[in-house]
């Protein structure tokens, strides 16, 4: 979509349609508006002043479609078959359940239309829709394309579990978003399965499904009433295809206990009120409920141990024993009473740390609303990251940014250090040889060197920073759009405190350093750090007659007469010529250090490539970690 379209958008619904119930939410993009100041998502009347409906469908014969409590009218039903648990992984946009899926979809999209006309048009608004996690990319494709069939304008399908982490760390109050980073399973009750999904930072999603969906307890409440009451199976024999409407009874009774476990529930079923016959209009049977009644009856059928088998199965054999720290629990049936002590005993979850939205059959339409919000906004802004991260890779700009910082710091360390030395040896009271200034500037010069190298890692950190701030900017502000003040979730980010360097050899960077230090004769450091070279000779006439007060007329070799100048205890005059003489010359003097410097560190290839592969490594694992965030770019 490019820009000119986008920004007519003012909307996106988020539309979770169920394999036992749908919802839907909207949010407003609100372009001109900070992310701080974005409204939340807001629930979609479904119909009768309902928020989340049956995932039903009936068709009569002249075209028109009731979905929702709508499709099991008694009127209705006298009139065509109910058509319940119909969503499906499709295979075949053609095939008998993705026709009704695709039918389904039109009729869910009309009603949100219709129930908000004064605020929906044509071209307003966009729609995401959810898609159970374990789904693969070819079938999202195909899901996407049924979407566009039935009319919807849609932009894109988002996994359940992502839309769920995303509500759950949108909701401050939920805890759930402090745990992501550490490693936190989305526990998705629904229907047909239940789903597990576990996240931790920079890692990919894991997801596991299990047949053990919440649509086994109303099946087990009805065939518990037809064991104790013939006229059901009567009236199966007669009305089979009416079977539906009696399991959707039983799972009203479902809801009903486990909305408040505490109260006693009891419903009657009159055959009379919704169908026309005699044999049937006395005909009636109860479903009655004490507090933990149902628990014991799901306990003694063995449905509770099933789902206690899949949360260990995911524990040990998808995420391989690693820690749970937190579990948000979402789907309509997560309510039920022994969820959360079950999944504390599984998984060794402090029940403090399971979380669930106040209406759970809620959360996924909320968090597609707030995905799809956050995709539109930030579409575009990942444009050219990973090639930016290669360029900083291929092109060794962190080495080259850190030499400058490491160069720059020890051109000024190591030139006031020797600049305070010959001012020391100048105005000391005592007398100097030329060897004693030789030996404290070698000695202040290492252990300035080694100071400066201990503080390597935090300029390699400042290297990173520098030249990745362009990226990093750029992850931020689409960092921003996918988390929410108050919530303590760690996004991928430029880990640079984790770069050592200690493996460098810091020898062999000051013997480097100190040797590399121009040492030709016409430069005084040669004498001076280096005990070679005519010091005199560079110094030039200035302080001949010194010379001549230490050599005297005796013929000396160069080697005698240099040991003779440089073991002289020279006086304050002395040594004040020498460092006038110095002064004279300390323009060239720094140019040499610094020359010498630079070239220490360009020779220095065990560091140069030490903290080239630390720095690939790190960018590398960047890129992943940037790849790997489905709670960003799905």
């Amino acid at each position: 979509m490019n820009n000119t379209d986008k920004n007519k958008i003012e909307y996106v619904i988020g539309i979770d349609l169920g394999h036992g119930e749908t919802s839907a939410a909207i949010c407003a993009l609100q372009w001109d508006k900070s992310v701080e100041q974005l409204e939340p998502a807001k629930d979609l009347e479904m119909g009768g002043n309902k928020k989340v409906i049956p995932s039903a469908i009936t068709i009569l014969d002249n075209g028109n479609a009731y979905i929702g409590d709508s499709a099991f009218n008694p009127e209705i039903l006298k009139q065509a078959n109910v058509n319940v648990c119909f969503k499906k992984a499709p295979k075949d946009i053609n095939g008998v359940s993705e026709q009704l899926m695709i039918r389904f979809m039109q009729e869910v999209y009309r009603r949100i239309r219709e129930n908000n006309s004064a605020m929906l048009t044509d071209d307003n608004h966009l729609v995401y829709i959810a898609t159970p996690s374990g789904w693969d990319k070819e079938t999202q494709d195909l899901y996407l394309l049924m979407a566009k069939q039935a009319g919807l304008p849609v932009a894109g399908v988002t996994k359940e579990s992502r839309a769920a982490f995303v509500r759950a760390q949108h909701d401050v109050t939920s805890g759930i978003g402090k745990y992501i980073e550490k490693g936190a399973v989305v526990f998705d009750m629904g229907s047909s399965t239940l789903d597990f999904t576990f996240m931790r930072a920079n890692s990919k999603l894991i997801d596991n499904g299990y047949d053990c969906g919440a649509s086994f307890i109303e099946k087990t409440i009805f065939k518990d009433c037809e064991e104790n009451n013939p006229v059901i199976r009567k009236f199966e024999e007669k009305y089979g295809k009416l079977t539906s409407y009696l399991l959707f009874e039983a799972r009203k009774v479902k809801e009903q206990v486990y909305f408040d476990p505490s109260l006693k529930v009891k419903k009657t079923i009159n055959f009379e009120d919704f169908i026309d016959d005699e044999d049937f209009e006395d005909d009636r049977y109860k479903m009655v409920y004490k507090p933990g009644e149902l628990d014991d009856l799901l306990e003694k059928v063995g449905y509770i141990k099933e789902i206690e088998n899949a949360a260990i199965d995911f524990a040990n054999n998808h995420i391989h024993h690693s820690t749970i720290y937190g579990v948000f629990l979402t789907g309509g049936a997560s309510r039920m009473d022994f969820i959360k002590p079950l999944v504390s005993r599984c998984w060794n979850v402090p029940e403090s740390q399971i979380y669930r939205d106040q209406d759970p059959s809620l959360t996924i339409s909320q968090g597609v609303a707030e995905v799809a919000r956050m995709d539109l906004r930030t579409e575009g802004m990942d444009t050219g990251l990973e090639d930016e991260i290669n360029s900083i890779i291929a092109n060794d700009t962190v080495f080259y940014c850190f030499s400058d910082i490491l160069g720059d710091k020890l051109k000024d360390d190591i030139t006031t250090v020797i600049a305070n030395v010959i001012t020391a040896f100048k105005d000391d009271k005592e007398d100097w040889t030329l060897y004693e200034l030789r030996q404290t500037i070698t000695q202040y010069v290492n252990d300035d060197v080694k100071t400066v190298l201990a503080e390597a890692p935090q300029m390699l950190n400042d290297a990173i920073e520098d030249t990745t701030q362009e990226v990093r900017n750029k992850v931020s502000l689409i960092i921003a759009n996918y988390s929410n003040q108050g919530v303590n979730v760690t996004m991928p980010q430029l880990a640079v405190g984790n770069i050592d360097i200690n493996g460098i050899n810091l020898d062999s960077v000051i013997e480097s350093i100190s040797e590399t230090i121009e040492v030709e004769s016409s430069n005084w450091l040669k004498y001076v750090l280096m005990g070679a070279g005519a010091i005199f000779g560079f110094i030039g006439m200035g302080i001949g007659y010194l010379a001549g007060k230490i050599f005297g007329e005796k013929e000396m070799s160069e080697a005698e007469k240099r040991d003779k100048a440089m073991s002289k205890s020279l006086d304050s005059d002395e040594r004040e010529q020498v460092y006038d003489a110095l002064a004279e010359k300390w323009d060239d003097i720094v140019e040499n250090i610094n020359n010498a410097i630079d070239k220490s560190i360009a020779k220095n290839n065990k560091m140069h490539q030490t903290i080239k592969q630390a720095t690939n490594k790190l960018l590398e694992d960047y890129k992943k970690a940037l790849k790997n965030a489905r709670i960003l770019i799905d």
